[in-house]
């Protein structure tokens, strides 16, 4: 592997004020199987290979806004308090947010918002620092009311996988904030409960349109996907996850939102694409979607 472990891309802005990198805090590798769900292997092997664990090589893509005034970190990695033996299992090299944006010469402190799409271990597992206290001590983090209550809820499927404990010690430490469906956090910088891939999965929308702007140019829009959309190479609306709590809720959000994201040709932001971001969707001549040529 020749890139780095730790990479922040080149800024792109929109509506003028907002300032979006990708904050490259490492990497990880998930079962191809499980990654990929109901989708025949011939299929997606077309995109992505697999080592010879039958795993395929994902980045933990982070986002750093800039907004005015205030900064806001999206999602917060694999964290520090993984196992050995889990990090091997799952592949991950680096994951600790607070020191990748270290590597990089961003201030973990200058963090204002911390938002999580979902509190799967590869977006929330970066909440706490190795001692168990807040790793963003003068951020406010950002769940989905419907997220946290299903991380204290009894089903079985969530048993081990969300990061309860995690998510306990930012409310003890009054840094929890619960919204609840589509709410601005500053001015152009909003999040939208999606569900689908968990039952409080979020997205966050970037910018507004261009005022005066004409059917057909482009907007001033971006979105970060979370899971609802790992990677460019699950654009098509039916190729869900195995690790799909909801599949067919997201299925329908998805077919929703990316035949707006075409249509108004927002860029797009993908948590654990490997590739140059961001990009544009595009209809295909048969209805479906693709990355934009």
């Amino acid at each position: 592997m020749t890139e780095p472990l730790h990479a922040l891309d080149e800024a792109k802005r929109f509506a003028g004020e907002i300032s979006v990198r990708v904050l490259r805090a490492g990497w990880f590798r998930p079962d191809a199987g499980g990654f990929f769900g109901v989708v025949p292997q011939p299929l997606w092997s077309r995109f992505v290979e697999t080592d010879e664990r039958g795993r395929i090589l994902c980045r933990l893509n982070l986002l750093l806004i800039d907004a005015g005034d205030k900064r806001i970190l999206v999602e917060t990695g694999t964290g520090v308090r993984m196992t050995d033996r889990a990090r091997d299992f799952k592949g991950v090299e680096g994951g600790d947010p607070a020191a990748a944006m270290r590597a990089v010469g961003v201030d973990p402190a200058s963090i204002d918002f911390v938002v999580l799409t979902h509190l799967h271990y590869d977006h929330a597992g970066g909440m706490v620092d190795a001692s168990g206290r807040p790793a963003f001590l003068n951020a406010r983090y950002v769940v989905q009311r419907d997220e946290a209550e299903a991380a204290h809820g009894d089903e079985l499927r969530h048993a081990g996988i969300m990061e309860v404990e995690q998510l306990d010690a930012v409310r003890a430490a009054g840094q929890l904030a619960e919204v609840n469906g589509e709410v601005e956090l500053v001015p152009g910088v909003r999040v939208m409960r999606t569900g689908g891939h968990t039952r409080g999965s979020q997205a966050v929308l970037i910018g507004l349109d261009r005022p005066g702007g004409r059917a057909g140019d482009p907007t001033d829009r971006a979105v970060f996907w979370g899971d609802l959309i790992p990677t460019r190479w699950q654009i098509p609306v039916r190729w869900t996850s195995a690790y799909d709590d909801y599949p067919i809720d997201a299925i329908e959000v998805r077919n929703e939102l990316v035949a707006r994201a075409a249509a108004e040709r927002w860029w797009c932001y993908f948590t654990h694409d490997p590739g140059p971001l961001p990009i544009r969707i595009e209809a295909t001549e048969k209805g479906s979607f693709r990355p934009a040529e």
